[in-house]
C-alpha cells in the first residue's frame, strides 16, 4: 500500500447464501492501524455492499453499492501503539465504524425485480440526482426497501391493487430506461 497499491478484504467472511453481516474480524483493523504507524498512511476503508439474486444458478445477478471511506482516526495511533486492553479498544472501535459503513451499503430485498423497483422508484422520487451523494443514494434506497418490506408485512404479503399497479407501473418505466 506504501507504494499505492490496494487490497481487497472481506472481513465478514460471508458469501451468496447469507443476507445479513457477519461479525467482522479485526485483521482489518489490524492492518489499517499497522500502515499508519508503519508508512503514516491513513488508509480508507470502503465498504462494499454486495446483494445477490439467485445467486446459486448459472448467470444469477448481483448489485454492487461503494459507501464513503471510513478512516482512522490518528489521536488513537498512541492507544494502539500501547497494545494491550487500548490497542483492543481502539480496534474495537474503528471495526464499529467499518460495521456501520458496510450496512450502509446493504440493501436487503427478496429478488433482483423488488430491487430494481427500489432503484427505479428513488429515481422518480428525486429526479436531481446530480446533486445527491452516494451516500445519499443508499440512504433513499434502504428507506425504500424497509418501506416494502413493512407494506409486505403489514399486508400480510398482499398489498393493495393501487400498489400492485404503481409497481408495475414503475417496472414498466425501469425497463424503459435500460432499453
Amino acid at each position: 500500500m506504501a507504494s499505492g497499491g490496494t487490497i481487497g478484504i472481506f472481513p465478514e467472511g460471508g458469501s451468496h447464501d447469507r443476507t445479513d453481516l457477519l461479525p467482522l474480524k479485526v485483521g482489518v483493523a489490524l492492518i489499517a492501524y499497522s500502515e499508519l504507524e508503519k508508512d503514516g498512511i491513513n488508509v480508507p476503508i470502503v465498504p462494499v455492499g454486495l446483494n445477490y439474486f439467485r445467486a446459486h444458478r448459472f448467470r444469477g445477478k448481483a448489485t454492487v453499492e461503494f459507501g464513503s471511506p471510513t478512516y482512522i482516526d490518528p489521536a488513537t495511533l498512541a492507544d494502539y501503539k500501547r497494545g494491550g486492553a487500548d490497542k483492543r479498544r481502539v480496534c474495537n472501535d474503528l471495526l464499529e465504524r467499518i460495521e456501520n459503513s458496510m450496512k450502509s451499503v446493504i440493501v436487503s430485498v427478496p429478488d433482483y425485480e423488488t430491487m430494481q423497483l427500489i432503484h427505479a422508484a428513488r429515481r422518480l422520487y428525486r429526479s436531481d440526482t446530480k446533486n445527491v451523494t452516494a451516500e445519499q443514494r443508499q440512504d433513499m434506497g434502504r428507506r425504500f426497501a424497509e418501506g416494502y418490506k413493512r407494506l409486505l408485512i403489514q399486508t400480510s404479503g398482499n398489498p393493495p391493487q393501487e400498489w400492485v399497479d404503481l409497481q408495475k407501473r414503475i417496472l414498466e418505466y425501469q425497463k424503459g430506461e435500460e432499453s
